[in-house]
């Protein structure tokens, strides 16, 4: 229990000598050459589909899986001014919180059952305005075994996670 607390901690704790806010014992994940930049674990597997998304997981049976699929839209036209939280209203999901870096996110949590197996998914939605007429929005689900929930490692991800994903950056070209 001491190693697993120790690692937890260790995870956790910010570098003075990197000069970032990364945590220790996590990489830097530069999704599609810097369309979204967030962190996840070290030891963690990325995968990423030739024309989809990408998915972030730690080896093994039984562990957690971070997907993310990113939108990039230009909404059709309309005198309203074009924010984070407008955005991710007119597509259903409410903004919870506009973040300090101008970005809305939405959060949920689903529980279904597939082939037997209750797993439960933790939703965040994050909507970032481009430009005046550009918004991406980026869809970051994290499914676990509903079995794994209470525990100290779940927990500790999620919490991970959920910082991570609040200070994600896009970037600030529009593309082509």
């Amino acid at each position: 229990m001491r190693k697993l607390i120790a690692g937890i901690a260790a995870l956790l704790t910010t570098s003075a000598a990197s000069g970032t806010a990364q945590p220790v014992g996590s990489k830097q994940i530069n999704y599609r050459g810097g369309l979204v930049e967030f962190s996840i674990p070290a030891a963690w597997v990325e995968e990423y589909e030739p024309e989809g998304g990408g998915t972030f997981y730690e080896p093994g049976d039984g562990t957690g899986t971070l997907r993310l699929n990113v939108i990039s839209a230009k909404p059709p036209n309309s005198d309203a001014k074009l924010t984070s939280d407008r955005v991710l209203a007119q597509i259903g999901h409410p903004a919870s919180e506009i973040l300090p870096n101008g970005n809305a996110i939405s959060t949920k949590v689903s529980r279904e059952t597939e082939q037997g197996t209750p797993p439960i998914t933790f939703w965040w939605h994050v909507a970032n305005v481009v430009s005046p007429t550009h918004v991406r929005i980026a869809n970051f689900s994290y499914t676990i075994l509903s079995s794994n929930e209470g525990t100290a490692l779940t927990k500790s991800e999620l919490s991970f996670l959920e910082k991570s994903i609040r200070n994600a950056s896009f970037s600030p070209v529009t593309g082509k």
